[in-house]
Order: structure tokens, then C-alpha cells, then sequence
């Protein structure tokens, strides 16, 4: 007798599992590789852009697919085989000189990010029109378009056009992107997906927050010319992102103490944990020079709150958030 075929999402999302495994060994090999770009903060700043497409977003991918065991939407399929394209060309990018080589390679990733953002409006399309777009499937819907905005700073950062803003901050701006603007968010929907009524009216204002607040720092970045320039808009899009996100990773820590598997809600506790350390820094920077303390530097910054974001948020989050899915018996 021949054995059933297993269904096909927990098959799409088993593939996003193994893709963002491959891509997790190439991002360690990449850690002793020097990246074609400016020396010191600029390559910290490009190795932690890098484990976004690399293993991250296949993972949150993975995790945000409905818990459906019937046929994906054709979107999703090219999303998912687009993805390991799109992470080879961002990886290539900052391998090779900036330029319009570079600016290409790194658009292979822009293509991927928008066959993923195209998915996500379309499932928040369908939700709406059923009624069933809640604040945490608006979260996610919001969180994968906004990565799009992280691929195009990636391919303005590699193509050489030379802004007023420099490399550094082009690359800073990039990783603002993917881990501020669309994974916090979407690690902020998935854990709406699991609240019970009790928490569950805490999510729209810190989803809100988080979305009004990174927006509100990326134009006052946009403003001042580089990060904590002084614009009043940045300073209040800090202080509101910094609230929302200190505010979802606490309630991330309270709501993973009550999830079935230990090992599942310590990763989610550990990532909840390291986002509200990584924004308590940011207020440091953004605050310190203001109330007259001694602030760390960008450099400084990089090495501590870029490190706490990817690795501590990013990557502990992801594997937390991917275990709660449905697995295919075997």
C-alpha cells in the first residue's frame, strides 16, 4: 500500500525550514568572510542584515502560514522559491564592490521580499473580506509588506548611487527595516495568535505603537541626516517604538510561561527578553545625550543592540514561533 502523501503546507513550511538551515551555515561561514564594504560598523552592520534573508525570514515564513493543511495559495509557493534566490543575491551583494552588479544581486532579494509581500495582502485581503482580519493577522500582513522596504535599502546600500546619507547609515537603515519594521511586527502577530481573551486587548495598541513608532523613527532619521540626529520626530517615534516594543516582549515573557512545551516558551521568553533590552539601549542612545549622560556611539550600538536584535530577538523568536506550528505525522 502506498503511504499517504503528506499535506502540502506542512510540506511548503518544511522546505522554509530547510532553507533558512542552509542558510543559517552560510551566514556562519560569512562571519570570517570580509564583506566588500567599509571597514568596522559597516561590516558588523552588513553580517546582521544578512541573517534576515538568510534564516530568518524563511523561518517567520514558515511560522505565519496558516495552520491549514490544504492546498497554499500559488503566492506563497513562489514566495517560498523565491526566497533562497533572493537570500543568495542580498549574500552575493556584499561579497562583490558596490555597484550596478551589486545594486542587481541584491534586487534578486527586493523580487523575493515583494513575492512575500504579495502573499501576506493577499491573506489580509481574504481575512477582511470574511471578517477574520484581527489585530494579529493586520500585524503580520503590515510586518512582511514593510520587509520590501529592507530589500530596497539593501540594494541602495550595494548599488553605489552615493546618497547623502553614506554606506554606514544605508546599511543601518536596511537592518532598521527588517528587524524594527517587519519582524518585530510579525513576531508581534504570531504572539497575538496565541493570546487568550485576558491579554488579547493589549495587542492592537502595542502592534500600533509599533508601526506608528518605526515610521516615526525612519522619517525623523530621514530629517536629521543620520540616527539621533535631533529631529523631534525621531525622538518621539523612539520613544513610542521603544514603549510598544519594551511592551510586546514583556508580554511575550509573561505569555511564554503558560505555552505547553518548555523548550518552546523559554526561545520565545529568551527573544521577548532580548527585544526589550535591545530598545531599553536604544533609549539610551537616542535619550542619553539629552539628559545630559554619557551615550554609546554607533559603533558601540551595532555590536550590542544590532547583536541583541538579530540573534537574541530574531533568531530565538524564530525558532520558538516555528516549533508551535502543526508538524506532518509521519
Amino acid at each position: 500500500m502506498r503511504a499517504p502523501v503528506p499535506p502540502a503546507v506542512p510540506l511548503l513550511t518544511q522546505r522554509l525550514a530547510r532553507t533558512a538551515f542552509l542558510g543559517m551555515l552560510a551566514w556562519v561561514g560569512l562571519l570570517f568572510a570580509p564583506l566588500a564594504t567599509e571597514p568596522g560598523a559597516a561590516q558588523e552592520a552588513g553580517h546582521l542584515v544578512l541573517l534576515a534573508p538568510l534564516a530568518l525570514v524563511p523561518l517567520y515564513l514558515g511560522a505565519s502560514v496558516p495552520a491549514s493543511f490544504g492546498a497554499p495559495r500559488r503566492s506563497l509557493v513562489v514566495a517560498s522559491w523565491a526566497l533562497p534566490v533572493g537570500a543568495l543575491g542580498a549574500a552575493l551583494s556584499l561579497l562583490v564592490p558596490a555597484g550596478a552588479g551589486a545594486g542587481a544581486l541584491a534586487g534578486l532579494w527586493v523580487a523575493a521580499t515583494l513575492a512575500v509581500a504579495a502573499w501576506a495582502g493577499l491573506e489580509a485581503r481574504d481575512r477582511w473580506r470574511s471578517g477574520g482580519l484581527d489585530a494579529a493577522e493586520a500585524a503580520l500582513a503590515v510586518g512582511w509588506v514593510t520587509l520590501v522596504g529592507g530589500a530596497v535599502w539593501l540594494g541602495i546600500a550595494r548599488s553605489g548611487l552615493g546618497t547623502e546619507y553614506g554606506q554606514l547609515v544605508e546599511l543601518l537603515t536596511a537592518a532598521h527595516f527588517h528587524y524594527g519594521g517587519a519582524l518585530a511586527v510579525v513576531w508581534t502577530g504570531l504572539l497575538g495568535r496565541t493570546l487568550g481573551p485576558r491579554l488579547r486587548p493589549l495587542l492592537p495598541p502595542l502592534a500600533a505603537g509599533l508601526v506608528v513608532g518605526f515610521w516615526g523613527v525612519a522619517v525623523g532619521i530621514a530629517i536629521g541626516g543620520v540616527p539621533g540626529g535631533g529631529s523631534v520626530v525621531e525622538t518621539a517615534g523612539v520613544l513610542l517604538l521603544a514603549a510598544s516594543a519594551i511592551g510586546v516582549g514583556v508580554l511575550g515573557v509573561v505569555r511564554a510561561g503558560a505555552f505547553e512545551s518548555r523548550a518552546t516558551g523559554g526561545m520565545v521568553a529568551v527573544s521577548g527578553g532580548a527585544l526589550a533590552l535591545a530598545m531599553g539601549l536604544a533609549l539610551w542612545f537616542h535619550l542619553g545625550p539629552r539628559l545630559g549622560l554619557e551615550a554609546p556611539g554607533v559603533a558601540w550600538m551595532v555590536e550590542r543592540h544590532g547583536w541583541l536584535n538579530a540573534f537574541g530577538f530574531g533568531l530565538w523568536g524564530a525558532l520558538g514561533f516555528r516549533r508551535l506550528r502543526p508538524r506532518p505525522r509521519g
